[in-house]
Order: C-alpha cells, then structure tokens, then sequence
C-alpha cells in the first residue's frame, strides 16, 4: 500500500468495501462478524504507518525531493538535558495543546558534546560522545504523534573540535578541512536516525576580529560551499535548514561585507528553509530592542523582498532586554502578532532553558 494512503477511512465507506467483497448472498450476522474483522485489520494495517517518518510531513520520496502536502511548522526548540524518553508524553501534551505540532532536539550543541552514540570515529577520539539521548526511541514517540521533528547541529562553535584542528578556542576554522568533514560525517548520520529534518546552526565565522564593512566574499563563498557539500552527502529524505543572523534578511547581506560569512543570496540555493534568529534584544537600535513587534515586522518584509527559499524564523521566548512596561508574555504576544500579520505560518521559538511557560500563557490569553 502507498505511504500516500489515507490515515483513516470514513466508516461508511468502510463499510461499503466490505459490502462488495462479501457480496449479497452471505447471511447477514456472518456479513457482519467478518466485515468487522476485514475493518479492523484495514485499521491496524493503517494505524502501523503512524510511526514511520513518511507520515509526518512527506508522503512520498521520487529519487532525491520530497513530494508531499506541506504544514506550516510551530515548534520549539529543546535543549538535550529538557527531554528524555520519559518526559516525551508530557511535551507532546503541552505542544498539541497549543497548536503546534514540531520540535527542535540537539544533536550537536555549542559545548562541542553530540547528544547520542554517535559512531562517527573522530567524535568518540575526540570524546565528544556523550549518549545522553536515545535518540530513536524519542523520534519515535514524537513520529507516532504525528509531530515533525528537526535535528539541531552546531558546526563551527565547537571548542572540541578546535582543540583539535584549530588552535583551541570555541570556534573551529570553517577553512579547515578537517572541521568540515568532520560536522559533514555526523550530518550524514544523523540523517539516518529518523529525523524529518537537519538544521545547521553556527555555520559562520566568528563576529571577531572582523567588522561590517570588509569585503568578506571568500568567507561566504567558504560557508556556501560546505553547506552544498553536507546537503550532496546527506540522506535526500531529510530537508536541510539553516540557522542564520537575524540582521543577514536586510539587502546589505548581499554585498560579502559581514564578517560571518552568512550571505543568504548564496546560502538559499542549497537549503529547504532558512530559520533567521530574529530576537529584538540583539540589536543595538533602541527602538528595535524594545519593540518586539516592529523588528519581527521589519525583518520578515525585508526578508521577503529579497529571498526565493521558504524562512521559519526563529522568535525570541527568553527575557533578554525586555520593555520594563512589557512582561515576556506580551512581548511573545507582539511577536506572534507581527507574524501573523505578515501572514507568517511557520516559526520556531527559543528559549535556552526550553522553558516555554510564558509561552503557552502567551498563546492561551492570546
């Protein structure tokens, strides 16, 4: 049967079915106790699909692109010490409670640790290994909910690797060859472990010692290109997102002169989605940082004057730079309505406790 097969069936056309497979000549009560067999076994055989990734967001895979129906994605992020197997029906709960339907669990954080057993042989070298997470049970719980879920890895923030290749620090150098391949070698297999998306973070260069202004092209080239190699070794059943600046959607991005080296106008062609970081509170402008809604407004047009590839930014759930008049709950609230009337579906939320209290209360007075 087609991963394509409905869920569910009416029951009247259930029915029906087993009405032209008995025909009209079999006494009835031996119509009905075998009608109800064949409908439960249809039911069974259905209700089996629910943990595969296929159910969630992509209903058929044709050689290297997904084809399916979309949802527009809610979801929010959490931190590898926030979940386990055990608390996996408690988010669940809260989540669909809410309306939203996806999470973001960390494979690779900026500590440099990879949440599961990886078999990566530099990560366990290295150390880096952790096996916090079982990874495929907690994927499996979520897929049987029907939520979708995305893989959060950190590449270049990553002061394991740079003690090893790069001279220490917490950054590894996205030139080295060794740094690329080796955050290339964990995206292949977590590509494999049942995620229905990856999402790169900290694919840039470090703020420093650079400023805005310098003609940075070989550095957009560089992170360019290594997310077009990763995306060319990767499992094609798994959507690629990228985490960016929030400051990357306005049009001076596109002139190579931020010393990160996130230029959209490259980065776009080799990813699903773009998940730009838009939290007011890092921005200097004090009538940004203060008016949540007005930079979540400005950042969203910006964006979508000068992008072709679908943006789930990323909105601020923490309590950085607040108003003093405004709680985080209204501040989330500001948010969400700039979203909303820039006809934005799709977003994600952050906090890095993954403490989404203010959150849901934003949502249920909202």
């Amino acid at each position: 049967m087609s991963d394509t097969f409905p869920c569910a069936i009416d029951a009247r056309v259930q029915y029906l079915i087993v009405d032209l497979i008995l025909g009209s000549e079999m006494k009835k009560t031996t119509k009905i106790l075998i009608g109800v067999l064949l409908v439960l076994s249809v039911s069974w055989f259905l209700s089996s699909k629910v943990g595969q990734r296929t159910f969630v967001n992509i209903t058929s895979v044709h050689e290297t692109k997904t084809i399916g129906q979309e949802r527009a994605i809610k979801g929010i992020y959490l931190n590898s010490r926030s979940i386990s197997v055990e608390n996996t029906v408690q988010i669940i709960r809260k989540i669909t409670e809410h309306g939203f339907n996806a999470v973001v669990i960390n494979v690779k954080n900026v500590a440099g640790e990879i949440t599961y057993a990886s078999k990566v042989p530099l990560a366990k070298q290295l150390g880096a290994v952790t096996g916090r997470l079982d990874i495929t049970t907690i994927v499996e719980k979520f897929h049987e909910s029907g939520i979708y879920v995305i893989a959060r890895l950190t590449c270049f923030r990553d002061p394991v690797l740079a003690a090893f290749c790069c001279s220490g620090g917490n950054w590894a150098n996205p030139d080295d060859s060794t740094a690329k391949q080796y955050n290339i070698n964990i995206a292949k297999e977590v590509s494999t472990l049942g995620f229905d998306e990856l999402q790169l973070d900290y694919i840039r260069y470090s703020d420093g010692p650079g400023k805005i202004g310098g003609n940075y092209s070989h550095r957009s080239k560089v992170i360019a290109g290594f997310i077009e190699q990763l995306r060319s070794q990767i499992s094609p059943h798994v959507k690629l997102s990228a985490d960016v600046y929030g400051r990357t959607l306005w049009d001076w991005n596109s002139k190579d002169i931020d010393p990160i080296g996130q230029n959209l106008r490259y980065i776009q062609d080799h990813v699903d989605y773009l998940s730009p970081m838009i939290y007011p509170s890092h921005y200097r402008d004090p009538s940004l940082v203060y008016d949540p809604y007005k930079l979540v407004d400005l950042a969203l047009k910006a964006g979508s004057s000068r992008l072709d590839v679908g943006v789930r930014p990323f909105i601020q759930g923490f309590d950085r730079s607040l108003p003093s008049n405004m709680s985080l709950v209204e501040y989330i609230q500001e948010e969400l309505q700039a979203l909303e009337d820039n006809d934005q579906r799709g977003f994600l939320v952050w906090n890095p406790r993954s403490n989404y209290d203010s959150l849901w209360e934003a949502i249920e007075t909202y």
